[in-house]
């Protein structure tokens, strides 16, 4: 039997590489572009793999890890990143690996991986075959926050980055005035449903003076936890965010743009819309 601590700190290690794997994609594809020096195709292809690869190993091990143990919640916080005493507001940073995370992780991560196979083929000597990957970064990592999320804070930051990464994928084709405005028109959607997200995030400060999910979702591991909000309160808060997920899920009354989104490069309009 392993140790409790020894455990804990693989737990950690696990659980820290899945994060720190599509960041890292994230820098190193981002900084090369911005500083004027793109990577040639090869190396792109070898850095998306590799990462995607050792982020979903890294699931996996903490997925084994918890069906051995028999654990059902671990969390890996960071602290406190902004503390303003005034507001009585902290930006705490929070990773849940839970029975409902870690299997939607590795799904975004699988198919994060089937889209960066697929395209690496598809795009070949594409002109913006570095540009698309850039963007692909993005998405990547925000799906691995927003899978992850133990705070609303760290979910809206993920979120974020899934919406950036998809208007700018929709406007991939800025050559051609039709891309741009379906991109601008993804992306005022969006706004609708940032805007449910921000006023959930508000609510759930007022109500429990942090952003925690463990106080709308409950105490206790996934679903056995007791709520630490009334049903009322937690019915207004679940009401926001399931109009912002309507909104970036293109579900009526907004699925308006999802045929707009078919004019982006065919590997995410048709696989990841799809």
């Amino acid at each position: 039997m392993i140790p409790e601590e020894v455990l804990a700190n693989l737990f950690q290690v696990l659980g820290c590489t899945v994060l720190v794997c599509p960041a890292v994609l994230v820098l190193v594809l981002g900084l090369k572009t911005l500083i004027g020096r793109s990577m040639g195709e090869p190396a792109i292809i070898w850095w998306t793999q590799a990462t995607n690869i050792i982020a979903l190993l890294g699931a996996f091990g903490v997925l084994v890890g918890m069906l051995n143990h028999g654990d059902r919640f671990v969390a890996i916080e960071l602290g406190n990143w902004v503390i303003i005493p005034e507001q009585h507001f902290h930006f705490h940073l929070k990773f849940v690996f839970d029975r409902l995370s870690v299997p939607f992780c590795i799904l975004s991560l699988l198919l994060c991986g089937v889209v960066a196979s697929f395209s690496s083929r598809y795009l070949h000597r594409e002109e913006g075959f570095n540009r698309f990957f850039v963007c692909y970064s993005f998405f990547t990592l925000g799906m691995v926050l927003t899978s992850l999320a133990g705070t609303v804070e760290v979910l809206f930051f993920g979120w974020e980055l899934v919406g950036l990464s998809s208007a700018l994928l929709v406007a991939y084709f800025h050559e051609r005035p039709a891309p741009v405005r379906n991109g601008v028109r993804v992306w005022s959607v969006y706004r609708f449903a940032d805007a449910a997200f921000l006023l959930a995030a508000l609510m759930l400060h007022h109500f429990t003076g942090e952003g925690d999910f463990a106080k709308l979702t409950g105490s206790g591991p996934w679903p056995e936890g007791v709520a630490a909000i009334s049903s009322t309160e937690a019915l207004a808060v679940g009401l926001l965010l399931l109009l912002a997920a309507a909104g970036k899920s293109a579900l009526v009354p907004f699925s308006g743009w999802l045929p707009r989104a078919m004019e982006g490069p065919t590997p995410s309009s048709a696989i990841f819309y799809g």
